[in-house]
């Protein structure tokens, strides 16, 4: 990585003032694989069903719900291990175990092998229940399983429950969710579940899942639950809230039934389905991408002067073309928020360690973009002005109190500056109480903004169909090579890459590229050091190299027509199983496009449709064309 410019001081930023709305040029998305397509009108997530993902498992298998039937009844009779199965990894001392360890813990021999640990764990659970607990350990050699009695279990008075006491300690379900993010749908399992009887944020550890999801769209993924005793039939019966009132219900007497649960749509659009006892979590990126269903509505060309006879032929070609060539890798919109301030403006701030000027970006982003009307604000939104009133005033414990609890960054931050000891002097603190999680993701986005940044001049230079002398390709060992006369015809655009600025990534030297990335740095007041060389560990910069092109794996499109702007096209997983209907309407005036295609984790569906569209895909456009739509 060039470090052309080293001064301890770089020059001042100007102070970003929000605009009220981002657009995909704010962010770096300018180019195009065919420069030359016609624009398209349509619309993208008018209705949740519109954009449905469902996750593809890391062996390649797309998860669904096939069933919403509770889970059949555990077999705690079938034979889940026995004795002998441990005798090479305790030897003599199996004995002791198998007495219950009355003389004190006993370890098994040195395991360099995760797998027979996990197998260690899993046969002393079917075997001994809760009578033994068992956990792994590390010795001067490596790892070993320490067994040794439990002595805090429950008597089997208290405790009859065989399933609960000897069943692998983790349940994997698949989830479906309706226009929730993420953070949020766990957060409502876990209050279903009771995790954290106090509602702390820490409730949602015991829940894991190999990848996020869009919010307004319809996803299907696997989740992990650290269960503790809770059995399949309990997370079921809890999340479907079998025996609660029903909301709806006169007087709310009536009580939610299995029969209610397998035939009326789930509460609060999270249905659970195929749940499993596991023995280790979801990990982030067990996965192998997400299958994409979506719906573009009311396609017609952009000029209203051009007839749309040929609409259907020509965007045909268009999806071929893509096949065939892909589109550019860029982060897409969500990657920088929804708010009146960019998450990559935060970012910056974070790398300038103007903590002070990130804590003013981050109360003011909360502010969502596009409802300009105090009387046609939604009351999250007048919520969160009367708290930012409230911050202008230093009335922080009114501003925490009427801030919305989806603002989670904002009210992290006013949480800490409404304690009795803060001082306003110390803008660092309150900003280290936003979740880590949140906090990388500012300083990330930055590195995502850089990255489109330049991949936009890349291709504007040289076009997006061949590899160029100069390009950087990854080789299938990871290595990194730069291409010059002799191998620039030896790849394709698939081998391309570029770089994400950090530490652990270089530029060509001496060339356009580094240029531009010194150029674009010092123009937000900032060096190649800042991204590499943090005082603060966390918000140091690696960098990676992301590829320039992506191809979608099996695309498919058809066009249908609909009479009613508000009608389902396409029915989720749910929907089917309930019977739900979806109209067929031949010779209506408006016309729909249907794509399935299946990208992998770091790729944006929403870019890929970009590239048909040529219209801009931030979130506030489409929310106007809706309105249009349905007016």
């Amino acid at each position: 990585m060039s470090s052309a410019d080293k001064s301890e001081h770089p020059p001042k930023r100007q102070r970003t003032e929000p605009s009220g709305r981002t657009y995909e040029s704010d962010v770096g998305l300018l180019a195009y694989v065919h420069p030359g397509w016609r624009p398209v009108h349509a619309i993208i997530k008018q209705r949740y069903a519109d954009f449905i993902v469902h996750e593809l498992a890391a062996d390649g298998r797309m998860v669904s719900i096939t069933s919403l039937d509770p889970p059949p009844v555990w077999d705690s009779k079938k034979p889940q291990g026995s004795w002998d199965d441990l005798r090479d990894f305790f030897g003599d001392r199996l004995s002791d175990v198998q007495a219950g360890c009355l003389q004190g813990p006993v370890d098994s021999c040195v395991l360099t092998d995760k797998s027979h640990r996990t197998h260690i764990h899993r046969v002393l659970r079917a075997l001994a229940g809760d009578r033994l607990m068992s956990e792994t350990i590390q010795v001067p050699e490596g790892s070993a399983v320490r067994v040794q009695q439990n002595t805090t279990r429950r008597s089997s008075r208290d405790d009859p429950d065989a399933e609960a006491a000897a069943a692998p300690p983790y349940i994997h379900f698949t989830l479906q969710k309706t226009n929730r993010d993420s953070q949020e749908a766990l957060q409502w399992l876990a209050r279903f579940l009771k995790l954290d009887h106090r509602g702390r944020a820490s409730s949602v550890n015991a829940l894991s899942v190999a990848g996020t999801k869009d919010k307004r769209a319809v996803t299907v993924q696997r989740v992990a639950l650290q269960r503790g005793r809770r059995t399949l039939r309990e997370v079921w019966d809890r999340v479907n809230h079998i025996g609660q009132p029903i909301s709806s219900a006169p007087g709310q007497k009536q009580r939610r039934t299995v029969h209610d649960a397998v035939t009326t749509r789930a509460e609060r659009g999270l249905r659970i389905a195929h749940l499993s006892y596991a023995d280790a979590p979801l990990q982030f990126g067990m996965l192998r991408g997400n299958h994409f269903t979506i719906m573009l509505r009311d396609v017609r060309w952009t000029d209203t002067a051009t007839p749309n006879d040929d609409i259907q032929h020509i965007l045909g070609e268009h999806v071929r073309d893509l096949e065939a060539h892909g589109f550019i890798n860029y982060f897409g919109m969500q990657r920088f928020g929804t708010g009146l301030v960019s998450t990559h403006q935060v970012g910056i701030a974070v790398l300038r360690k103007d903590f002070r000027e990130a804590l003013r970006l981050v109360l003011e982003a909360g502010a969502l973009h596009g409802d300009a009307d105090e009387e046609d604000a939604p009351p999250a939104v007048l919520a969160t002005r009367q708290a930012q009133a409230a911050v202008a005033e230093k009335r922080y414990e009114d501003a925490y109190r009427l801030m919305p609890k989806k603002g989670v960054a904002e009210r992290a931050v006013l949480e800490k500056m409404k304690m009795p000891g803060w001082s306003p002097n110390d803008a660092l603190g309150p900003f280290q109480n936003i979740p880590r999680s949140l906090r990388l993701m500012y300083v990330h986005a930055y590195q995502s903004y850089l990255w489109n940044r330049l991949v936009s001049e890349r291709v504007a230079r040289f076009g997006a169909l061949s590899p160029v002398v100069g390009d950087l390709v990854q080789h299938s060992d990871e290595s990194i090579h730069v291409l010059d006369a002799e191998t620039v015809a030896q790849h394709s655009m698939d081998d391309v890459v570029m770089p994400m600025p950090g530490a652990d990534v270089r530029l060509p030297q001496d060339g356009w590229l580094e240029q531009l990335y010194t150029d674009m740095l010092q123009q937000d007041g900032l060096t190649p050091d800042s991204l590499s060389s943090s005082h603060q560990p966390e918000y140091r910069l690696k960098g990676a190299y992301r590829r320039l092109i992506h191809k979608p794996r099996n695309l498919r499109c058809e066009f249908l027509t609909y009479a009613d702007a508000n009608a389902p096209l396409c029915a989720t997983d749910e929907e089917a199983l309930l019977g739900v209907s979806i109209p067929t309407q031949s010779e209506a005036p408006y016309l729909a496009m249907k794509l399935s295609f299946e990208l992998p984790p770091s790729s944006y569906a929403t870019v890929m449709l970009r590239e048909i569209l040529r219209t801009d895909t931030s979130a506030h456009v489409h929310k106007e064309l809706t309105k249009q739509s349905t007016a």
